[in-house]
């Protein structure tokens, strides 16, 4: 026969198994390793405040928002059939042979649009080309996709849009 369960019994048995699960939890949690950061909080003061600023972005950070398949790889677009980010300046090298001429130049992308041209006088251009119009130039079409993509650039923010090329 079992004799019932006396509370002295109980707090005899389970008081040191509960000591014991609190040790371990405490020491798990607690306490400071060795590549803390900074110092640790005393009891009844407010946790220390993590530096928000956001970390040094490089060049090579990725833009935001839709991505070009083919990135900044512009020798991609040799054939005439890419997709690449391009920022005012941007130098696209082509084969003449495909699209009538040897580069396409980005004069300008901001927000209002794209401005380029091909790099040869008998080449006309398209100036602020909005997301979702063609322009042909030669024999390339070329799609504005984005405009207006934000990249990381050195102090600032840099606008960028993404052009798709095709053989026209």
């Amino acid at each position: 026969m079992t004799r019932p369960l006396r509370l002295a019994d109980f707090m005899r048995t389970s008081t040191p198994l509960a000591a014991a699960v609190l040790a371990i939890g405490l020491t798990a949690c607690g306490g400071e390793s060795e590549t803390s950061a900074g110092p640790a909080a005393s009891e009844g003061s407010p946790p220390p405040v993590e530096d928000s600023t956001p970390a040094q972005t490089t060049a090579a950070a990725l833009p935001t928002g839709p991505h070009a398949q083919d990135g900044f790889n512009y020798p991609a677009c040799k054939d005439a059939r890419c997709e690449i980010y391009v920022r005012t300046g941007t130098k696209v090298p082509l084969k003449p042979s495909v699209a009538g001429f040897g580069t396409l130049l980005v004069s300008k992308a901001t927000a209002s649009g794209v401005d380029f041209t091909g790099k040869n006088p008998d080449t006309t251009g398209s100036d602020g080309q909005q997301p979702g119009y063609r322009a042909r130039i030669g024999k390339l079409d070329v799609v504005t996709v984005t405009v207006n993509q934000r990249h990381p650039a050195g102090n600032g923010v840099e606008t960028l849009a993404i052009l798709r090329l095709s053989p026209a």
